[in-house]
């Protein structure tokens, strides 16, 4: 392996790009403007994850994927294999169509490089512990955590997001904790603002949660925070995002009968910055699946990044950056009646208010920005190269 600083990355793979998936795009932007040389060997394949589970439903829909996923690997072999040669390769995520294939690249050029996973997302831990798509003990379930078991175990160092989820990967698959290193997300939306959103004192008073609808997130438990406000006629909700509990979700709120609860739809990235300063309020998670614990959603970089103020789950993902009445509002998950508490609490006092929104504004700028995640990768190349087991471990 490379010793020293790193000069050159390759990332590879079908990694999603775009405004809307700031995983990878955050590093590699973080890592030019570090003055790292960084080369791209990228195939577009079904971008979003909704778009890949899909082809699990039918037959025809899931040979042509595979046949996607064949010609993927000779685009990408080929490309890696016109590629100068560079201090490491990275698979971005979702990289686990194709670690195997860099591994056995980097075999056959015989090239001292770093190999790198992202394991931004754990596959066994979203489609079995957190979605429930499969169940737990099942045939697939378990040769699904084989299969994510060798991902991990043959590249020489994992990215994840959060310390939580370093201590998960290393204790469910038996991995040395020195091969994972945390490299934080970064926000979905640009750095626009110079200052938080003003605390505005107005009779409405309007509460935001933008997401994917999913279990993690207990949009559930924000509704029925909702139903338990439903006599603060001043209090307004606004649900933004769609997912795979959206129909549920709006039976519910019909159901409740919360005239006051709005669902808008998914909304373009370059309005979600605009929108959430709209607001008085954002809301984090709240859902109480494993996966709750171990993440800091991409909606809490995003609110940092416009400078709001927030309610969410106190969690350990959630406690590595941020302090309750600091820089958030945290409440227990799975909690109505906390969430409802707080609600009220930062409706009357804009003092606190304002000073939340201070908070998340400068863990936005410091903690979550561009140098604080390009220095998380860095570390992980040199550290990587010093310090990590074999990529058998």
């Amino acid at each position: 392996m490379p010793s020293g600083r790193i000069h050159s990355v390759l990332f590879f793979g079908i990694y999603s790009k775009g405004a809307a998936y700031p995983r990878s795009k955050n590093q590699i932007q973080a890592l030019r403007r570090q003055g790292v040389k960084v080369l791209e060997a990228h195939v577009e394949l079904d971008g979003s994850f909704k778009k890949r589970f899909r082809t699990t439903r039918s037959i025809t829909a899931a040979l042509g994927f595979a046949m996607k996923l064949a010609a993927s690997y000779v685009a990408l072999s080929w490309r890696f294999l016109k590629t100068p040669a560079v201090d490491a390769v990275i698979v971005g995520h979702p990289g686990y169509f194709h670690i195997h294939l860099a591994r056995l690249l980097r075999f056959l050029i015989r090239r001292r490089l770093l190999l790198i996973y992202d394991a931004f997302i754990p596959l066994h831990e979203a489609l079995v512990e957190d979605r429930g798509l499969f169940p737990p003990g099942s045939l697939f379930s378990r040769l699904l955590h084989a299969f994510e078991a060798s991902c991990l175990r043959i590249a020489d160092i994992c990215l994840v997001d959060t310390d939580a989820h370093q201590r998960y990967l290393s204790q469910e698959f038996d991995l040395h904790p020195g091969k994972i290193k945390v490299v934080r997300v970064g926000a979905t939306i640009p750095s626009l603002y110079p200052e938080p959103a003003p605390t505005r004192i107005e009779r409405d008073f309007k509460v935001v949660f933008a997401g994917t609808l999913i279990p993690l997130q207990g949009v559930d438990v924000i509704l029925e925070a909702a139903y338990l406000l439903r006599e603060h006629a001043q209090i307004a909700f606004c649900v933004v995002g769609s997912g795979q509990l959206e129909k549920a979700m709006r039976e519910l709120a019909a159901h409740r009968g919360l005239s006051r609860v709005t669902f808008t739809g998914w909304l373009p990235t370059d309005r979600l910055g605009d929108m959430l300063r709209s607001h008085h309020l954002s809301l984090g998670i709240f859902g109480t699946t494993p996966k709750a614990g171990r993440v800091i959603p991409s909606k809490i970089y995003d609110i940092c990044a416009a400078g709001m103020a927030f309610v969410s789950a106190d969690t350990p993902a959630m406690r590595e950056v941020f302090t309750h009445l600091e820089n958030a509002f945290l409440v227990p998950a799975g909690s109505p009646r906390d969430l409802a508490d707080a609600i009220l609490r930062l409706k009357s006092d804009h003092e606190l208010r304002s000073r939340l929104a201070e908070g998340a504004f400068q863990a936005g700028r410091v903690v979550f920005s561009q140098p604080r995640i390009a220095l998380q990768v860095l570390s992980a190349f040199t550290k990587g190269c010093d310090d990590a087991p074999p990529a058998h471990a």
